[in-house]
């Protein structure tokens, strides 16, 4: 690309050195224009001229306005001399920046042209060359742009990824967590159905329990058979296989049961537990029961009868 600076400067220099043309002489002037080569060891041939006097002295024939003459020549000349000169270094100078412009400008040699074609077409060349330059600054601009624009599209397209992917994560943490706390909820749904199907099968077992102990009470006296161990109604919710089974605690828990006797309180149940239990009135049962059996059932009697007493007088100190 040709450097802007030193460009303006060239051209800045054409226009002055275009003003200067007019004063010189026009085969000067038309040898300028005409130069074909850019080469700054380029140094055009002078045209041949008359030779004129050293000084205006050096012919001194003639009338003397013919020495005035003389004088004005030589003065002509020597003025046409310096001015000569003046304009070849002034071309060289032109030349090696018309050079060097265009060999910069991709080696581009200049055409033929008058001087002002030259100013115009170098004008017109940096022009050019500007707007090329632009049109690239633009264009990578523009990539950049786009590029950048491409960039920023793609890391939308990944936050947005990123953002369902969270939110699927999340939506899935929070169907698990549903999932389990559902889970869970049936669960214990299920848990306190089956505490409370099971409350009410033992209820139902209580209350068989206790219709089964009052029946087999009113049985028992119509009964002449022998009797074992298991065949005695004891006070208990479960049938114990042996007198140790027999605990006070359950035998307090069936017969102050709430599933029984709500009309009675605690003391008329207790004293109506033990008048069955006396051993005065048990004694006729207790002879039925086989000999096998007969000391557990006595022993299960003395648990009995005692339990009951206490439960008695507990009432009894109770305010």
């Amino acid at each position: 690309m040709i450097q802007v600076g030193s460009t303006m400067q060239t051209i800045s220099f054409i226009d002055d050195f275009h003003h200067q043309i007019p004063h010189t002489p026009r085969y000067h002037r038309e040898h300028i224009v005409r130069s074909k080569t850019a080469d700054p060891s380029y140094h055009p041939a002078r045209p041949s001229a008359v030779r004129r006097p050293s000084s205006p002295h050096e012919n001194n024939d003639g009338p003397p306005w013919a020495h005035m003459a003389q004088t004005y020549a030589w003065v002509a000349d020597q003025e046409h001399t310096r001015l000569d000169k003046q304009n070849r270094k002034t071309e060289q100078w032109v030349t090696e920046q018309i050079f060097l412009a265009n060999r910069t400008n991709h080696g581009r040699s200049p055409k033929p042209s008058e001087n002002g074609e030259l100013r115009w077409k170098m004008i017109d060349e940096l022009m050019y060359d500007y707007e090329v330059e632009a049109q690239r600054w633009m264009k990578q601009e523009e990539s950049r742009r786009k590029a950048a624009e491409r960039e920023q599209e793609k890391a939308r397209i990944v936050q947005d990824e990123i953002k369902r992917i969270q939110t699927r994560v999340r939506q899935r943490t929070q169907s698990e967590k549903q999932k389990i706390a559902d889970e869970r909820q049936r669960e214990y749904e299920a848990t306190k159905l089956r505490e409370r199907k099971e409350r009410v099968r033992a209820e139902r077992a209580k209350v068989n329990a206790w219709t089964t102990y009052e029946s087999r009470w009113t049985a028992l006296p119509a009964s002449s058979e022998p009797l074992t161990f298991g065949a005695i109604p004891w006070p208990l919710f479960s049938p114990p296989a042996t007198a140790t089974d027999i605990i006070p605690a359950n035998i307090i828990a069936f017969v102050l049961s709430p599933v029984h006797s709500q009309s009675q309180s605690r003391r008329e149940r207790a004293r109506s537990a033990l008048l069955r239990w006396h051993p005065d009135r048990f004694r006729r049962i207790l002879a039925r029961v086989t000999a096998a059996d007969k000391g557990a059932v006595e022993e299960g009697v003395g648990i009995v009868t005692r339990c009951l007493n206490e439960l008695m007088a507990k009432d009894v100190k109770a305010p």
